[in-house]
C-alpha cells in the first residue's frame, strides 16, 4: 500500500484523488471537504426546514461517495460534473420518496447561489443513464449498511452533523456533550470510515477489471 502525505494529497486534482482512494483512505476526507459547501447549498435548496437539511446533507455525501466509487477515468465527464450529478440525483431520489413537507414549485431546484456553480456542471453532464442511476441506488444502499455496521450511535449523530456543516461547538450543543466528545467521536469515527472507504473503493476497482 503505497504512502501520500496530506499535504502531497491536498494538492492533487480531484481525479488523482479518486484513483487513490483505496490505497489512501485520506484522499476521500480530503474530496468531501473540498465538496462540503455543495452539498450544504444544494441540501438547503432541497430541503423545508433545518432538519431535512441535515438529512439532506447526509444523502449527499453518500452520493459523493457512490460517485467516487464508480467514477471511470476517461469514460466519464469530469469528475466534479459526474459527483454533483451523483449528488443532485440522491437528493432528488429521496424527495420524491419522502414529500411530507409541502413545498413550493421548484424549491427542490439547484440554489442559484450555489458558490461551485453546481447548474452549469449538471447541464454540462450527459452520462446521467437509468443504469447508473440504478448502480448508485445499489451503492448508496451498501453504504448504509456498512456505516450503520462500523459506527456506534454518537459517532453517526456526531459524523453526520460535522458533514453537515456544524461546528464542533454546535454539535456539542445540539447533542447537550461535551465539545471534548465531539472530538473524540469524529476521531473514532474517521478512523473506522478510512477503512470502510479503502474496502468500498478496493471493491469497486476489483469490479471495473472484471468487466
Amino acid at each position: 500500500m503505497s504512502t501520500f502525505s496530506v499535504d502531497s494529497l491536498f494538492s492533487m486534482p480531484d481525479e488523482a484523488l479518486v484513483s487513490l482512494c483505496a490505497d489512501a483512505p485520506q484522499a476521500f476526507e480530503i474530496l468531501l471537504e473540498r465538496y462540503r459547501s455543495t452539498i450544504v447549498s444544494m441540501a438547503r435548496s432541497f430541503a423545508g426546514n433545518p432538519a431535512d437539511a441535515e438529512d439532506y446533507a447526509q444523502e449527499g455525501m453518500l452520493g459523493l461517495l457512490a460517485a467516487a466509487t464508480s467514477f471511470v477515468q476517461g469514460k466519464n465527464a469530469g469528475f466534479r460534473t459526474y459527483a454533483v450529478v451523483c449528488i443532485r440525483n440522491r437528493m432528488s431520489s429521496v424527495s420524491r420518496m419522502e414529500r411530507t413537507v409541502s413545498r413550493p414549485a421548484g424549491s427542490a431546484d439547484i440554489s442559484l447561489d450555489d458558490p461551485e456553480n453546481s447548474i452549469r456542471d449538471i447541464l454540462a453532464d450527459n452520462g446521467d443513464t437509468p443504469e447508473q442511476a440504478f448502480f448508485e441506488k445499489e451503492r448508496v444502499s451498501e453504504l448504509y449498511a456498512m456505516l450503520a455496521d462500523v459506527l456506534s450511535k454518537q459517532e453517526q449523530e456526531v459524523f453526520w452533523l460535522s458533514v453537515s456543516g456544524y461546528s464542533y461547538e454546535e454539535i456539542a450543543q445540539k447533542l447537550d456533550i461535551p465539545s471534548k466528545s465531539v472530538d473524540n467521536a469524529i476521531q473514532r469515527a474517521r478512523r473506522k470510515l478510512r477503512a470502510v472507504w479503502s474496502k468500498m473503493f478496493t471493491a469497486a476497482a476489483s469490479s471495473a477489471e472484471q468487466e
